[in-house]
């Protein structure tokens, strides 16, 4: 763990970076057992295109982690659809404004229900930042996460929290839900990783689940229904994570492999909007990448991938460690 938590002090402010996902809701609640009389936060950045059962466990672990008892609740299927029709050009494209709209009442009635949830929003999705940054994210470089999510979190910490040396009190601690699979998104032992990159800057980060288990295992390992909670339905769909409503540049071919299998129509609207961002840039771009050949790196986009899996049915893609999700707060940018 890092170095520099012997520089928090016990009434230092605690904030956990708060996805929607297991991870940090475990991590949440391990802090807050650790550190009862702490100030504690969550730091969610949103997308707004994040699956609408993921907004669920959202609200309802956020309200767990605070022992809130809320006197309403929300369902997936409460929910538009966040897509839009097909012959929406991709230069006027804002989202669904009835799912923009749902959501911006959801954030309201949470904040105010839970204050202690930081619900922070750029305002466009990851379509809208391809489009506008002219580049289609992939394997390699992810604009969609570093706008949306990890710019929005530094400005936001930037103006709100306090790191080592600065005046008005102790340096705040920040969490995330980085387990032992992922260890090296936290530090890889060569300088790079979250922990690494911020203590550059004189913050303070730490990985709770990658702590010591002993004075508090069932926050580690215990299955998430024994809080009292229901899982995201995306886990139960073999994705391997829960962020941006199963969508991600940089999952690879196992990840869209099993897209196509569970969620055919989801699969179906990134492989036209892909196309979209494909025709507005006036380029073959595409998220994945085709190997085979021997010759390097190949364009590979979903739709030629749709049609590879229908022509070769018994192909089995497996995960990559580390590679079913893009790693948001764990690259530099």
């Amino acid at each position: 763990m890092s170095g520099l938590l012997h520089l928090a002090e016990p009434d230092s402010r605690r904030f956990v970076m708060f996805s929607g996902g297991e991870g940090s809701y475990r991590a949440a609640k391990i802090v807050r057992a650790r550190h009862p009389e702490a100030p504690l936060g969550l730091v969610f950045t949103d997308t707004l295109y994040e699956d609408a059962d993921t907004y669920r466990f959202l609200i309802e672990a956020a309200a767990d982690v605070f022992d809130r008892r809320l006197n309403w609740t929300v369902r997936a299927e409460d929910f538009p659809d966040y897509r839009v029709a097909e012959d929406v050009p991709i230069e006027e494209y804002r989202g669904n404004p009835e799912w923009r709209a749902f959501l911006a009442d959801l954030r309201a009635r949470t904040m105010e229900a839970i204050p202690e949830l930081v619900w922070l929003v750029e305002g466009r999705d990851v379509w809208e930042v391809f489009r506008d940054e002219r580049f289609l994210g992939n394997s390699s470089v992810d604009p969609c996460s570093k706008i949306l999510k990890r710019q929005m979190a530094d400005a936001w910490r930037s103006g709100n929290c306090r790191r080592i040396g600065e005046l008005f009190g102790p340096p705040d601690v920040f969490s995330v839900g980085i387990g032992d699979h992922e260890a090296h998104r936290y530090d890889d032992g060569k300088g790079r990783g979250i922990g690494p990159r911020t203590a550059e800057d004189g913050w303070i980060y730490d990985a709770p689940l990658l702590t010591d288990p002993s004075d508090f295992p069932s926050f580690f390992m215990a299955p998430i229904e024994t809080f009292g909670l229901r899982r995201c339905r995306l886990y139960g769909m073999g994705y391997g994570h829960g962020n941006c409503g199963g969508f991600c540049c940089k999952a690879g071919q196992a990840h869209y492999a099993n897209r196509f299998k569970v969620q055919p129509e989801r699969f179906a609207y990134d492989a036209m909007m892909e196309r979209k961002v494909g025709a507005f840039l006036g380029a073959e771009v595409s998220m994945l990448t085709d190997r085979r050949g021997g010759d390097g790196k190949k364009v590979l986009t979903l739709d030629a991938f749709a049609q590879r899996l229908i022509a070769e049915p018994g192909t089995v893609y497996e995960y990559e460690p580390g590679d079913a999700g893009c790693a948001c707060f764990g690259v530099a940018g």
